[in-house]
């Protein structure tokens, strides 16, 4: 390539996609306060940032270089690839997610209008956000299952079934709680607790969940522009304001192709 200096990057993909699996969430503490050992995990994920980080230096070293390097550059919208390749793997899952949001908004509606008594609505409510949070936890760990099965996810498999070892005794906390708000809930407060603190382990699964998305979709692309030939490959997301179609190439079809044998069968 002769003198050019080659640059495979995603720029700002990592950890940056606005939405979650569940939606776009904000994680604590993974699971409270006694936290739970993602170190590999974390590790993994932490390295692809830093490279992320240096590339980008090399990238704005290179911008402000000799103006008469030709550059091979490439687009990817990170953002649709999550759309259109991850979440459908988790869709009726999904589906069953927004049903129960929706049983809340309706609970909600008929509360405002007079139509269900407050320890009525107390109650229903109790057991729809417990049911909300049972669905979203099925969100998480089916979309672990899916990573864990795919040979595009053998490095961080290990990892991944830790997490969900770690996870699944929430999940059968969550279980009973569900169960409980079936019945007549005698301590409110207590409920109200317990369901926060599952709600922030899960908001953190699915944030690492969406990481590890993230990262993938940065790797495939860092593929596809090293065996093509590209010099630097850019998110069009908050980085490409604007582009000319003849000097610029958009690699996001080439690179959802790839994406997709990850997850041969749904």
């Amino acid at each position: 390539m002769n003198s050019k200096v080659a640059i495979f990057v995603v720029v700002g993909v990592l950890g940056s996609l606005i939405l979650g699996f569940v939606g776009g969430i904000v994680g604590g503490m993974l699971f409270g306060p006694k936290g739970t050992d993602t170190t590999g995990l974390a590790k993994d994920l932490g390295a692809l940032q830093a490279r992320v980080q240096a590339l980008e230096g090399k990238v704005e070293s290179l911008s402000q270089g000799s103006t008469g390097v030709s550059l091979k550059i490439g687009i990817v919208d990170a953002e649709s690839l999550f759309t259109r390749v991850f979440l459908p793997q988790v869709a009726a899952e999904r589906n069953a997610l927004q049903a129960k949001a929706q049983a809340i908004q309706d609970l909600q509606a008929r509360y405002a209008q007079g139509q269900v008594k407050a320890d009525t609505y107390q109650q229903e409510y109790a057991k729809l956000a417990a049911e909300y949070l049972q669905a979203q936890v099925q969100v998480n760990m089916s979309m672990l299952d899916k990573m864990i099965a795919s040979p595009g996810f053998a490095n961080l498999r290990a990892d991944l079934q830790n997490l969900k070892d770690q996870a699944k005794p929430l999940a059968d906390q969550v279980q009973n709680l569900v169960k409980q708000a079936q019945v007549t809930i005698l301590d409110y407060n207590a409920f109200s607790n317990q369901l926060q603190q599952l709600q922030t382990a899960f908001q953190q699964v699915d944030q690492l969940l969406t990481q590890v998305a993230a990262a993938k979709i940065l790797e495939i692309s860092q593929q596809v522009a090293q065996e093509q030939g590209y010099d630097i490959v850019l998110r069009t997301k908050d980085v490409v304001m604007y582009y000319r179609a003849l000097a610029i190439s958009d690699l996001t079809s080439e690179v959802e192709k790839r994406l997709q044998n990850l997850f041969p069968s749904r």
